[in-house]
């Protein structure tokens, strides 16, 4: 059982249960509404609200003038209390735990208090003989900001590649039963690897989905050939794994064709290609998804002055469904050149619902496929040896159902922070000091935590190899039930 009650920038502490608050004795004190779980008893929810807490003190000191001091120490706390959150500052804060000793502590802030002394020492203003003081009462007014927030793995183990040894998510574990809990989540570059023209992706998903595989390595899926862009002439095709320092893992899938001889490349939109990932039925994800596949066009050669244009599309099969995507569905890098950059591609919405299966039977695999396309826009001859190539990385389903955002160009300086924990909640862009520079260029908007066990996914479109992009996190959350 502790209680310390402490102003937030840590200078001063007191704890209420240890001496010479309470030296010797029972400690007697009274949570609000049965908030917490005590020994043999059924916790009992409370919603999110300011509540009076009482704790009944014995506190003794080496003499009448220390003991004075210390009653005076708890006057003047409170009085800080009070005039800071007056102020809207919430610079005092309650810290308790009851309960067995693994139970974590919960955190208040004080919005004002009294010290109550019993009859008998006030019968002795100047306390000139009076060592000790029983039964002193002390009263609160507080408002439960949460548990202390336990993050796993570490900030600095995150990672934006996959679920593995190297993680892109961090999650909150400590938070059954905590409905709606407000989030204030830093998020900074861990290592200077942030490229600032690309984006980010921030998204969220509790309960026992969380723990849904949502990352697939292209390499270990299949490559299938399409239509041949050529159409005439001979070609060859390349399905193989590739080996590439700037792929995630070292590996990618790659759909190669080429010519040796006269060819023609029609105007035509043209399958080139697949990488098709299986998913087991048991494994499937559920819910609303973006498709994100980290991508690569082109190759030597492509005619960009004749409007020659190569990049990616979505498929998928699942049972008698399937998805072969039309000219409209194609995803064109943000800037043609003869040698492209590794890019984030968004492919793409997905939703995977679930699906009934009798016992004994088996629900079908499901066909995620990322197509390489090419499209013209005229016809092109010539006899000069061609090469069209798409190199595919990796797979990420990003959740979007329990909230998602997208943020344009964050530079390696930034810092963005994801609040709806203050009054004016919204995404916001600091700078290495911390100062807010303005509201984030984003898609989507802040969201807090789920009712159950959340994770939290980032994801970063840059050009270099994504294992070496670092996050680095601080997280703050305040359940709007609080004690669970």
């Amino acid at each position: 059982m502790t209680a310390t009650l402490e102003l937030y920038d840590g200078t001063t502490t007191i704890d209420l249960l240890a001496s010479p608050y309470f030296a010797s004795g029972q400690a007697r004190m009274s949570p609000p509404r049965a908030e917490f779980a005590l020994a043999g008893q059924t916790l009992r929810r409370v919603r999110y609200s300011p509540r009076e807490f009482e704790v009944n003190l014995n506190v003794r000191a080496s003499g009448v003038a220390s003991l004075r001091d210390r009653l005076r120490a708890l006057e003047s706390m409170l009085a800080a209390a009070e005039s800071r959150a007056a102020a809207g500052a919430e610079q005092v804060k309650l810290r308790c735990q009851l309960g067995n000793a693994n139970a974590r502590d919960v955190g208040y802030g004080v919005l004002r208090g009294e010290v109550e002394l019993p009859a008998t020492l006030l019968q002795e203003p100047e306390l000139s003989t009076v060592h000790a003081a029983s039964g002193v009462r002390l009263r609160m007014l507080v408002e439960p900001f949460g548990r202390l927030a336990e993050v796993t793995p570490t900030a600095s183990a995150l990672r934006n590649e996959q679920d593995g040894s190297s993680r892109n998510y961090i999650d909150f574990t400590m938070m059954r039963g905590t409905h709606g809990a407000k989030l204030q989540l830093k998020i900074e570059d861990s290592g200077g690897t942030w490229t600032g023209s690309k984006r980010m992706w921030i998204a969220k998903r509790s309960g026992a989905r969380r723990t849904d595989a949502l990352f697939f390595q292209a390499e270990d899926g299949t490559t299938e050939r399409g239509t041949s862009p050529t159409g005439s002439g001979s070609y060859g095709w390349d399905g193989s794994d590739v080996s590439s320092a700037l792929a995630s893992g070292g590996k990618l899938a790659r759909m190669e064709w080429a010519t040796g001889e006269r060819y023609r490349l029609g105007t035509e939109f043209t399958l080139a290609g697949r990488v098709r990932v299986s998913i087991s039925g048991a494994r499937i994800p559920r819910g609303l998804f973006r498709v994100l596949a980290r991508c690569r066009p082109g190759a030597a050669r492509i005619r960009l002055d004749e409007g020659e244009t190569m990049g990616f599309a979505l498929g998928w099969e699942f049972g008698s469904h399937s998805k072969t995507p039309t000219a409209r569905d194609a995803v064109y890098p943000p800037s043609r050149a003869d040698d492209p950059s590794w890019e984030m591609y968004d492919l793409g919405e997905l939703l995977l619902e679930p699906m009934a299966v009798p016992n004994g039977y088996t629900a079908p695999t499901f066909m995620l496929d990322v197509h390489g396309f090419y499209h013209n826009r005229s016809a092109i001859n010539g006899w000069l040896n061609r090469r069209l190539r798409w190199d595919v990385d990796y797979v990420t389903l990003l959740p979007i159902d329990e909230g998602a955002v997208i943020l344009n160009g964050v530079g390696p300086s930034d810092r963005v922070l994801m609040d709806t924990l203050s009054d004016t909640p919204g995404v916001y862009l600091l700078n290495s000091s911390d100062v807010v520079q303005r509201f984030a260029d984003f898609a989507g908007g802040p969201f807090g935590i789920g009712a159950e066990d959340t994770r939290i996914y980032f994801v970063r479109d840059d050009s270099g190899d994504p294992s070496s992009v670092g996050f680095r996190v601080t997280p703050k959350y305040s359940p709007l039930v609080a004690g669970v």
